[in-house]
């Protein structure tokens, strides 16, 4: 009996070290970005870039408090956050020195959150993930994207993308954001658009398409309606998981 357990602990420790390759990898990936954008000469050019920008900041462009989400597990409040969509960079204050920040670039975080759990209106929680993207015939490049789904890592996610096509390449938000879609739980296949529409979205649920129409109209929701298509997606989700 205590040799049957000894081996299936050797077993399931050996099937977990493709995992905790990845994980050190990413986590070393991340501190060494992390540490390019905070020292000279990388800092000085995106400083110099941020103190340049009027617009092209998600929302309002004052720092919001918020939270980090860093590759080493850990959950970071933080007194404000500021997103510039267009740089592809989040400006965090120092919980010590309000005056000092530290810049955090898309790959150097496993995500951030701006708003507060039971926030409301414009200090409602938004949850701000790295994720693949891939429009038309552009190459895939990694974005922060705003996730609408319940949860970051489903079958299918849900978000949108600030920074598209020509205004990507020119560091701007885009005056209309994308929406995109794709597999939740596998973070290097591309998230791509999608069109708001009865045929796009239940193509979306392949074989189960029946049930998420049936579960739309018993909540009367609306193919066109980002939130509404997030919800169907959710429930989705969830029957996928529990089958």
């Amino acid at each position: 009996m205590r040799l049957t357990h000894s081996i299936t602990v050797f077993v399931l420790a050996l099937l977990a070290l493709p995992a905790l390759a990845q994980n050190s990898h990413e986590l070393a990936e991340a501190r060494t970005l992390y540490r390019q954008a905070n020292a000279a000469p990388a800092t000085i050019t995106l400083r110099a870039a941020l103190a340049k920008q009027t617009s092209g900041f998600f929302g309002d462009g004052a720092f919001h408090p918020g939270a980090l989400r860093t590759f080493d597990g850990r959950y970071r409040p933080v007194p404000g956050l500021r997103f510039h969509a267009g740089l592809r960079l989040l400006e965090a204050q120092d919980s010590i020195d309000l005056d000092s920040t530290h810049l955090w670039p898309v790959g150097s975080l496993r995500g951030f959150d701006l708003g507060e759990a039971d926030g409301k209106g414009a200090d409602a929680l938004r949850r701000f993930r790295p994720r693949l993207v891939k429009e038309g015939s552009m190459g895939a490049r990694r974005e922060f994207v705003e996730v609408l789904t319940a949860v970051d890592a489903g079958p299918l996610l849900l978000a949108w993308l600030y920074s598209s096509g020509a205004d990507a390449a020119a560091g701007r938000l885009s005056f209309a954001p994308l929406l995109l879609v794709g597999v939740g739980n596998e973070p290097n296949e591309p998230l791509h658009p999608i069109s708001l529409n009865q045929g796009e979205v239940l193509r979306l649920f392949g074989k189960r398409d029946d049930d998420i129409r049936a579960f739309a109209t018993a909540q009367h929701l609306q193919y066109d309606q980002p939130a509404d298509v997030a919800r169907m997606i959710d429930h989705y989700n969830r029957v996928a998981v529990v089958k």
